[in-house]
């Protein structure tokens, strides 16, 4: 399961989500028990949150992972009822596991016998040379089917596997049906559709546009779109929910590039007025301040002089 990149909140929502429920569970622990210490409370949070039913995948996450529900007390172990029932103190529980320990373990149960059954196939009639008829019988023996003898852990490995395919298949039938919800409340883009991709904090400048313009040039059978921009073509595919359509074509197919691929934010800082994101200054000192090539480069392709230069020293160039 990918979360996304650290330097990209947006794509790190199912990770905030996650965050935002535990804060809320860890904020009821902490009333209910009047008290500030909460990296006691983190531990039952946690166990909580991965015993609780989870829609997406229809278990919980403790039993997608480990086969089994979480065993919490005496009453989900393998003691019996009426055992557990009698219980007064621990010594009766201690009492009851030392005696299931050293009392001698049961005799094996020998499966039941399985008779061998016989098959009377019809008498097969052969005539000889004089002429009598001479009958032949065959009989068919069938065997018992071999039993293989099965182990708890073979058992618990099969409930694993069996219990992670069946989360896996939820949640693809989760995703199937946010692409239906998708697909009915947005309409679906052409390609040549003009669309706008709101650029992110990190990756714009003060001077930046909130948005980026560009075309679709490709849609895929999961309704993936490639988009391109006038830098080029966009890495990554995007989602009918990451761009929004535009009422008027204003770019074609030959405003953009479509030979290279770029990322967002290279194309932000090319299509930019102010440089791009970040803004970071010369590290020259001294009487022969920005003397060199290097630094001339840089104040001269800067619209906005030393406040907007790349972080360099002329000192070693």
């Amino acid at each position: 399961m990918t979360h996304g990149k650290p330097r990209h909140p947006q794509s790190q929502g199912s990770v905030e989500r996650a965050n935002c429920d535990i804060k809320d569970m860890l904020v009821a622990w902490l009333s209910d028990n009047n008290t500030t210490d909460w990296t006691v409370g983190l531990k039952f949070v946690q166990f909580q949150k991965n015993s609780s039913y989870h829609s997406g995948i229809r278990r919980s996450p403790f039993a997608a992972l480990f086969g089994s529900d979480a065993k919490v007390g005496l009453t989900t172990s393998a003691l019996p009822h009426y055992v557990i029932h009698r219980l007064q103190s621990e010594d009766d529980l201690l009492a009851v596991i030392t005696e299931e320990t050293t009392s001698d373990e049961p005799p094996a149960v020998e499966p039941p016998a399985v008779e061998q059954v016989t098959a009377e196939p019809p008498a097969v009639e052969q005539v000889t040379a004089l002429g009598v008829f001479c009958t032949t019988v065959i009989r068919v023996t069938a065997e018992p089917p071999a039993v293989e003898p099965t182990s708890p852990l073979s058992v618990r490995q099969k409930n694993i596997t069996s219990q992670r395919k069946c989360a896996c298949e939820a949640q693809l039938s989760q995703a199937e049906r946010m692409v239906k919800r998708s697909r009915r409340n947005m309409d679906r883009g052409n390609v040549g559709n003009n669309v706008t991709i709101p650029i992110p904090m990190v990756d714009r400048g003060r001077g930046d546009p909130r948005n980026i313009m560009g075309i679709i040039m490709d849609i895929d059978e999961n309704d993936n779109y490639t988009i391109a921009v006038k830098s080029g073509i966009l890495s990554g595919k995007y989602t009918r929910n990451q761009f929004d359509l535009c009422t008027y074509e204003l770019y074609s197919k030959d405003h953009v590039t479509t030979d290279r691929i770029v990322s967002l934010r290279t194309a932000v800082q090319q299509e930019s007025k102010s440089g791009g994101q970040g803004f970071v200054k010369c590290n020259c000192a001294g009487s022969k301040r920005c003397q060199t090539n290097r630094c001339l480069d840089l104040h001269h392709d800067s619209p906005f002089g030393g406040a907007n230069l790349e972080l360099s020293s002329c000192s070693g160039v």
